[in-house]
């Protein structure tokens, strides 16, 4: 329980600030656009992030490993096909400064939520198990874009987006734990916001059918985790002790 309590403070870390992020800028920056004050918000939970990661592991518990760290990266390549789906028909017209916007704000947002979901309260839930940790990082996940009414003037956009996202979280903690990193998924994440808001495709049908292909994905991979694998969410310093204490010579019994 311990394990959940941690990462439940994450969340409501999360929210406090995404929420009191929310108030402050409508109330202060009534005529910012909404994507801007998000975007502001995103930075307040980056700058957090930084300050929790050394309390919760070094960089390769939190799965920012390098290329050579990295297991089956062909597990990237159904994601990466989801992210790019919504360009199947081209680019809508979009201002150079409106993508800019687009493309900053994503690329903070995808470093941001996997540093947080797939990273922190992936490693928090670690003792519970992989899976466990995978659906219940998935659930905050979720339930944390319940904020973003904040930001948003439909309920019913926002609760399609804590949906959207629990399905979202279920693949790319799924691909989190099999490989052992969060660096691509950076990227993939950073992508598939950006291709779904510029992609010249109808915009609610592309992001359901998303939602159900990440959905059935993250549920195999959870499914067929392999037995011998190492948990990416354990500490690997109890695994490399006992190498040490198995390769010790043994000592003589006194007589």
């Amino acid at each position: 329980m311990k394990a959940f309590a941690k990462a439940l403070t994450l969340w409501l870390a999360v929210m406090v600030v995404t929420a009191g992020g929310g108030l402050l800028t409508r109330a202060y920056l009534p005529d910012v656009d909404g994507m801007v004050r998000a975007l502001l918000v995103v930075e307040a939970l980056f700058a957090i992030a930084l300050l929790a990661w050394p309390f919760v592991g070094d960089v390769r518990q939190l799965g920012l490993t390098r290329p050579s760290q990295w297991r089956r990266p062909a597990l990237f390549v159904l994601p990466l096909v989801v992210a790019v789906s919504p360009l199947a028909l081209g680019v809508r017209p979009v201002g150079g400064g409106l993508l800019f916007l687009l493309v900053l704000g994503y690329a903070i947002t995808g470093v941001t939520e996997e540093l947080i979901w797939r990273g922190l309260a992936i490693r928090l839930l670690g003792p519970l198990g992989d899976r466990r940790a995978v659906v219940i990082a998935a659930a905050l996940f979720g339930a944390a874009h319940l904020a973003n009414v904040y930001f948003r003037d439909s309920t019913g956009l926002v609760l399609a987006q804590a949906w959207g996202a629990f399905c979202f979280g279920l693949a790319y903690g799924a691909v989190r734990v099999r490989t052992g990193t969060i660096v691509p998924l950076m990227a993939l994440h950073a992508l598939t916001d950006l291709a779904a808001a510029i992609g010249n495709v109808p915009r609610i049908p592309v992001l359901v059918a998303e939602d159900v292909v990440l959905l059935g994905y993250g549920v195999v991979l959870l499914a067929l985790r392999p037995r011998e694998d190492t948990p990416a969410t354990s500490d690997p310093h109890p695994v490399l002790d006992r190498l040490d204490r198995d390769l010790s010579p043994v000592p003589e019994r006194a007589h």
